[in-house]
């Protein structure tokens, strides 16, 4: 088979189409013809060296595909050869064939296309996660989401505009009105604004109940200051240091240094109890290696999908072969929805 292989650590030529053995196939086990992968945060993190979960490489990334099933290994029920799927790969779903656990495995919907599915379960299950598993969202809330116009946060916006939430959102302001179409009343221009001040403005400084954050340091000590009462801040990613592409490993453990988490000992539990906020920091690959998978965070959002209440958006599909062009579309914020690579 056909696989996009992580050669090594380091810019986008580091992604290279190789041949690779087929994958086998074992009791309880489904393996699928993939015609779509999603690429993820923690892809790119991988290709730069600042992912340590990652296999070693050489290796193939993808959490994510869509294709049809393959084969099936002995015991699995509610399969058939040839059917549309989507499913939650370890790893290994950047290839032509992937072998996963039929558990991370589910039926894709009629109406929606292979690189829609792959679009589907990793960024709206972290949104889930973060939003109503971590955030308790509830009806009138008021929610920040950074990076509205990427996979997770077209993702969160929907699930948020659903719940009745109002909804602040960062983006260009290229990308205003794409958020806009999506739920977000309130689009804010991080290039000119200071998201701060100005969702404060827009709150008549009471700020926000939930904030949800992949960007960094910089912006976490701010939604902590943004949050009301009772308001949560899920921390999932640290973008802010991946500076566009390259590894820098000074700058990251230095805005590690600056998270909430690590000026919250325990000696300030007091502190944080005055404060009447919670921070939480979320890490999909470490919740999958806890629970064996993340049904727990697809499943409930099955139903909206099929019904059409959850609508992922794809911002580009490249082939294989211009897998390194599609970590640099990423790395410029150009997309607005997900990327996603096909075998071609």
């Amino acid at each position: 088979m056909k696989a996009v292989v992580l050669t090594g650590t380091g810019g986008y030529d580091v992604l290279r189409v190789q041949e690779r053995p087929d994958p086998p196939i074992g009791p309880g086990e489904v393996r699928i013809a993939v015609k779509a992968a999603g690429i993820n945060f923690a892809d790119t993190l991988a290709r730069v060296g600042l992912y340590p979960d990652a296999p070693k490489t050489p290796c193939v990334l993808g959490y994510e595909v869509a294709g049809e099933v393959e084969s099936l290994g002995d015991g699995v029920e509610g399969f058939e050869v040839g059917d549309r799927v989507v499913a939650g790969t370890r790893f290994g779903g950047q290839a032509e064939l992937v072998t996963v656990a039929a558990s991370q495995v589910w039926a894709l919907p009629d109406g929606l296309s292979f690189e829609q599915g792959a679009a589907f379960p990793v960024n709206y299950g972290t949104a889930y996660a973060a939003l109503v598993v971590m955030g308790s969202l509830r009806e009138g809330n008021r929610v920040l989401i950074h990076a509205a116009a990427g996979g997770v946060g077209i993702s969160a916006t929907q699930i948020a505009r659903n719940a009745g939430a109002e909804i602040f959102g960062t983006a260009s302001a290229a990308k205003h009105g794409a958020i806009r179409e999506q739920g977000v009343a309130h689009p804010i221009d991080y290039r000119t604004l200071d998201f701060e001040r100005e969702v404060m403005r827009l709150t008549d400084g009471e700020g926000v109940d939930l904030v949800i954050d992949a960007l960094g340091p910089t912006s976490f000590r701010k939604g902590c200051r943004l949050l009301r009462p009772g308001g949560r801040l899920v921390m999932y990613g640290i973008s802010e240091n991946s500076d566009r592409g390259r590894r820098d490993i000074p700058a990251t453990l230095k805005g590690l240094a600056k998270m909430p988490m690590a000026t919250m000992p325990w000696w300030r539990s007091l502190m944080m109890m005055n404060e009447n906020k919670g921070v939480f920091g979320l890490n999909m690959l470490k919740w999958w290696d806890k629970e064996g998978d993340f049904d727990r965070l697809v499943e409930p959002l099955m139903a909206d999908l099929g019904e059409g209440r959850l609508q992922p958006v794809v911002a580009e599909a490249f082939p294989f072969e211009r897998a390194g062009e599609a970590h640099q579309f990423i790395a410029e914020r150009r997309n607005v929805g997900k990327v996603v690579l096909f075998p071609g």
